[in-house]
């Protein structure tokens, strides 16, 4: 994991600031996508669109 790790850095990720972002959900709210994988996939568009209003 360290090589890899080590290759990213070097020769993948450019070097500009990057920005992680973690989204995590209420623990009732953790079952329905693992129940129903098909709701995962609009997770991250409605996250990026609600950061954009903010």
């Amino acid at each position: 994991m360290s090589q890899t790790a080590a290759h990213l850095v070097d020769h993948v990720i450019p070097r500009v600031p990057v920005r992680q972002w973690v989204l995590s959900l209420p623990i009732p709210l953790r079952l329905l996508p693992a129940s129903q994988p098909e709701l995962v996939t609009p997770v991250p568009g409605v996250v990026r669109r609600v950061l954009e209003l903010g």
